[in-house]
């Protein structure tokens, strides 16, 4: 609601530092170049800048992160119908990128790490740096016995580690799915 005031500039610094990362990893997903796909960045939040005034949120019918999508999928098929001289490479990302559901799954599974990335980038902070290469080297594959011994604490010591920060991650994920969504 803040958003569709368009001078509210601190509410639109907030909408673009939780989705513009998001919105980027979307627009990748769909095989574009990491350049364009900066360029069409900036497309999508001026599009969503100009629909936001008009934008009605109604969380029963969807959620906003459909509406996002779609606004997302039609400027990549835009870029797409615009920037190709070839047709028969338009005619094949043309399709792709029109796939509805897998635009739909694209964008859940980029959704999910994007607030999983973020979530671990907030947390961090409440963490010693011990605790957190402990969780680290576990998420990396190395057992318990050589975590204890890399750190120089017990076995039983990793796995609380390991506990607490999946439950403040769990915690922060949860936070942000619902603030963002």
């Amino acid at each position: 609601m803040r958003l569709r005031n368009s001078r509210d500039e601190l509410s639109w610094e907030e909408f673009t530092d939780a989705y513009e990362r998001y919105i980027y990893l979307l627009i990748r997903g769909m095989q574009v170049g990491h350049h364009d796909a900066e360029d069409l960045v900036q497309v999508v939040l001026l599009a969503m800048w100009k629909e936001l005034p008009n934008f009605e949120y109604l969380p029963k019918r969807s959620k906003f992160r459909t509406w996002l999508c779609r606004i997302t999928r039609n400027k990549v098929v835009d870029y797409i119908r615009r920037s190709t001289s070839e047709t028969s490479k338009l005619s094949k990302m043309s399709h792709e990128v029109t796939a509805i559901p897998e635009i739909e799954k694209l964008a859940e599974r980029e959704w999910r790490a994007h607030v999983a990335d973020r979530a671990w980038e907030n947390i961090q902070q409440d963490f010693s740096d011990d605790v957190l290469s402990c969780f680290t080297q576990s998420r990396q594959g190395i057992g318990v016995d050589e975590v204890a011994r890399n750190l120089g604490v017990s076995q039983s010591s990793v796995y609380v580690y390991n506990k607490r920060i999946k439950d403040r991650l769990i915690k922060e994920i949860r936070n942000l799915d619902w603030q963002w969504s």
